[in-house]
């Protein structure tokens, strides 16, 4: 028999988490109180063992293949030809992902190329304007407004 804080020490967690796993029938039928400690008998420590999953592993490796080969054959091969099945799906799948990649990538390029030409195309513009100076009749540039028509006022329609 063990206590609570034995059992927790010797699968590495805490009394919580026994006292948490403890079924009611591993209180009832597989645990004793004797001065207010709780004891739990054999068959209650195996089934909180089972509860937190720590049954004896199976470290062997022929014990693993052992297992594996006793399986019945015909749901090894069927879930072989199920996984075969998923992975020519995600083939044809990563091929078209491949080819929407390489259309959008062909378009992003063209764009880019159409913003550089307009760009360029408007810096000479600007450039061309800059450099003959463009002016109207009163001397200013031609996109800025003139003196009159910065100054025409409420009464200047009463001078006609």
């Amino acid at each position: 028999m063990k206590t609570i804080k034995q059992l927790a020490d010797e699968i590495g967690v805490s009394k919580t988490a026994i006292r948490k796993k403890m079924t009611d029938e591993v209180k009832t039928k597989f645990a004793e109180t004797v001065s207010g400690t709780i004891y739990i008998l054999p068959e209650g420590e195996k089934l909180i063992k089972q509860a937190f999953h720590l049954q004896k592993p199976q470290t062997e490796f022929s014990e693993v293949s052992a297992n594996w080969f006793a399986t019945d054959s015909g749901e090894v091969s069927t879930l072989i030809s199920m996984l075969q099945v998923q992975l020519e799906v995600k083939d044809r799948q990563l091929e078209a992902k491949d080819k929407q990649i390489g259309e959008l990538t062909a378009a992003l390029e063209n764009t880019t190329a159409s913003l550089n030409a307009a760009q360029a195309l408007h810096a000479g513009t600007m450039h061309k304007q800059i450099a003959a100076g463009e002016r109207n009749s009163e001397g200013n540039l031609s996109d800025q407004p003139s003196q009159t028509e910065k100054k025409k006022g409420f009464f200047s329609w009463f001078k006609k």
